[in-house]
């Protein structure tokens, strides 16, 4: 069985009169039943004759396994899965208040109703809810809730045809024969629509005829016969609740007891508290001195640190300029050595030269001392006669002088 959380009401979990209160709705629509009827937001599915929707799983579970006559879907009240103008009637039974998107509720019944099919739409009256739970605070499943004037407004927007009925819980004193032929009723309802507990309307586009004053008086309505077996309950209640506090004083003697040990206890642990209070607060003093100078440490480190990370910089850089400088040397090396190569082949070649200038040399002095030679015979040849006399004569080699 679900659990009531007052948001459905589920026969058996509530009292009768809230039971009656919802079930006369139905008792109501009994007026303008037709052969093909919806109840909107049908819940545990007490009243619903036709088909009944919800969108609550458990609600429908409960309706199908006690009311097994209905037909039930699960679907959404602004939202309707059925065929435009399928139903004679629909009920839609304080359900309009729980829904952000009501008008849509409003729009899918007038879709879904035939031309001269009607739909009764009840809700509370948001100026007498108010009142009647004003110490409780508002109704956590409402959305939105109406007075009369919106109410009315909401639907015109909608329906052409409305007929609002305030519906009132009253009490009614009954004379009852054992078995009645007939009934009469003497009522006058209130006609100011503003006192109202809830309102009910009929909705339609074709003209709604019925205006008849309607009160039903459920056979569960005996006042006196309830509340007195409500009293009953209570007394019941109150003695449980007066055996609950006499154990509830033997409890509290038990706990003073305790508690008065309890403090005793207390005390010798403050007076150890307080000394060890005083313990601390020299602790605390001394970690204040360690803090301090640990600050001034801190701050020491820290200058090292500083004065490192500017040395650790200029050995970086020194470092740079120190690879620089070698690789440069390495370079001077290496030009050194094609340096020296050169100058050893230089000094090969030199060594050639001077070889071959020896030589030259004694070639020299070999060739002067022969024209030393030859220049001692073309002298002789010179001074010769008969070179002169050839000259003379024209005939023989010249020889110059």
């Amino acid at each position: 069985m679900p659990e009531f959380t007052g948001e459905r009401v589920i026969p058996g979990l509530v009292d009768a009169d809230l039971f009656n209160e919802h079930l006369a709705r139905y008792r109501f629509a009994a007026r303008f039943a037709g052969k093909a009827t919806l109840d909107i937001g049908c819940g545990a599915g007490y009243g619903t004759r036709g088909i009944g929707i919800d969108v609550s799983h458990e609600a429908l579970a409960y309706a199908r396994a006690h009311f097994p006559d209905a037909i039930f879907v699960q679907a959404s009240a602004d939202q309707l899965p059925f065929d435009a103008e399928t139903f004679d009637l629909v009920t839609a039974f304080e359900v309009i208040e729980h829904l952000e998107r009501w008008p849509d509720l409003l729009a899918e019944a007038n879709r879904v109703l035939k031309p001269q099919g009607i739909l009764l739409v009840s809700t509370p009256n948001k100026a007498y809810y108010a009142e009647m739970r004003a110490k409780t605070g508002p109704n956590p499943f409402h959305v939105h809730e109406f007075e009369y004037a919106e109410f009315e407004a909401a639907l015109y927007a909608v329906f052409p045809h409305i007929r609002i009925w305030a519906q009132n819980h009253a009490d009614a004193i009954v004379f009852a024969p054992l078995n009645p032929g007939a009934a009469a009723l003497e009522a006058n309802g209130d006609p100011h629509p503003e006192n109202a507990h809830f309102f009910i309307a009929a909705c339609s586009r074709a003209a709604v005829e019925y205006a008849d004053l309607f009160a039903w008086l459920p056979a569960s309505a005996n006042v006196l016969r309830e509340r007195e077996r409500h009293i009953a309950r209570l007394e019941g209640e109150l003695a449980q609740k007066d055996e609950w506090l006499a154990r509830l004083k033997d409890d509290h003697a038990a706990l003073h007891s305790a508690h008065q040990a309890a403090l005793a206890d207390v005390n010798e642990r403050s007076l150890w508290a307080m000394q060890v209070e005083r313990d601390l607060e020299q602790r605390n003093a001394r970690i204040d001195d360690l803090q301090g100078e640990a600050a001034e440490r801190l701050a020491w480190i820290r200058d090292i640190e500083a004065q490192l990370a500017t040395a650790l910089s200029a050995v970086a850089e020194r470092e740079t300029e120190i690879a620089a400088r070698t690789n440069w040397a390495r370079s001077l090396e290496d030009q050194l050595e094609t340096r020296t190569k050169h100058v050893q082949i230089l000094k090969d070649e030199l060594d050639d030269y001077k070889h071959a200038w020896a030589g030259s040399q004694e070639e020299l002095a070999t060739a002067r001392r022969r024209i030393e030679a030859l220049e001692g015979r073309l002298a002789l040849i010179a001074q010769s006669k008969w070179i002169h006399l050839g000259r003379s004569l024209k005939v023989g080699p010249v020889v110059n002088e």
